[in-house]
């Protein structure tokens, strides 16, 4: 099964997946040809997500995440983290593309736009802003 996001002008709304433990796969997943204007946190994959107060026990088990592909994504954020990949440490996304990304600061923001990357293997192709740091 493919699931695209083709052609929308985004407005406050950010491109998620917000997955902790379980089991099983998510795949060919596709955002392509998105405008982004003042959102924050524009894209984000979050495997060590918690809806509580308290800190969330850590799971030795997560949906395993692989041909997930951002493609022709541009415009602003409003955060300082454009890009997030938070994955899991036992089951790392895989095969996550980013092709022709463009994520800039909102005009007038105080600091640029950074990604970050934690337990992810990704490939860039064509141009990508911010660049991935891993932590």
């Amino acid at each position: 099964m493919t699931s695209d996001i083709s052609g929308f002008i985004m407005l406050y709304i950010f491109l998620s997946i917000f997955i902790q433990g379980g089991y099983g796969y998510a795949k060919n997943i596709k955002f392509l040809n998105i405008v982004m204007r003042n959102v924050t946190n524009p894209i984000i994959i979050d495997q060590n997500y918690c809806d509580q107060k308290e800190p969330c026990q850590e799971q030795d088990s997560a949906v395993q995440l692989s041909n997930v592909v951002y493609k022709n994504i541009r415009g602003t954020s409003a955060s300082e983290v454009a890009i997030k990949f938070e994955c899991s440490k036992t089951v790392r996304c895989r095969e996550i593309y980013l092709q022709d990304v463009i994520l800039t600061p909102e005009v007038g923001a105080d600091t640029g736009t950074v990604a970050a990357c934690e337990n992810v293997v990704y490939a860039n192709r064509g141009k990508l802003h911010p660049q991935c740091s891993f932590s």
